[in-house]
């Protein structure tokens, strides 16, 4: 697979891996994100690459939305689980997780069917998603650890698309055109997740 798409997730990817590089023995037990420490918050965003490499080789059926798969619960124990895959090396664990995704990736066309709980879709549709979830997270790692590092512009371009078609589809889109011409605040919490 080539475009954009893919140019931006392999920038996302090594966004998120240089953070994780910077990630030292004493910061993996900071606040991460929300009850997260770091090394959660690493494992939850390394699902951006184990997603991909499954729902492509592995593909499940659509999740009705009252499904327990939607459960708090469920998602703290997906998040666990990912922790326990990242083992005692995490930042290997990340690369390799990233490495196995992007081969995946490079070796598929746009069109391949991917089997998500969310929905059947192609790799195409998915993989800005992906994208959008490491580069978030990536800024929630690099906030975390004090640091500042910029997201490189095609990950940021094809995080900011992804978000506001969210928010379209959540019936926000309005408020978050307001609010990002400045022209009205978002409500405190506000989120298309």
């Amino acid at each position: 697979m080539e475009g954009l798409s893919v140019a931006a997730y392999k920038a996302a990817s090594d966004y998120f891996l240089n953070a994780v590089e910077l990630v030292t023995e004493t910061t993996w037990s900071r606040p991460g994100l929300g009850e997260w420490s770091v090394l959660e918050l690493v494992g939850h965003a390394s699902r951006a690459f184990t997603t991909v490499e499954q729902y492509l080789l592995f593909p499940v059926a659509p999740e009705s939305p009252g499904s327990s798969y939607f459960s708090p619960e469920s998602i703290e124990r997906r998040g666990r689980e990912a922790v326990e895959a990242l083992g005692n090396d995490p930042q290997a664990a990340a690369r390799d997780c990233a490495r196995r995704a992007i081969e995946l990736v490079d070796s598929l066309p746009a069109d391949a069917t991917l089997g998500s709980p969310i929905r059947t879709m192609t790799l195409g549709e998915y993989l800005p998603s992906r994208t959008a979830e490491l580069t978030i997270h990536t800024l929630d790692l690099l906030r975390a650890c004090e640091l500042e590092v910029s997201p490189p512009p095609a990950a940021l371009e094809e995080s900011l698309v992804f978000v506001a078609q969210m928010s379209l589809r959540k019936g926000s889109g309005k408020h978050v055109l307001l609010a990002l011409s400045g022209r009205e605040a978002l409500p405190t919490g506000f989120s298309v997740y």
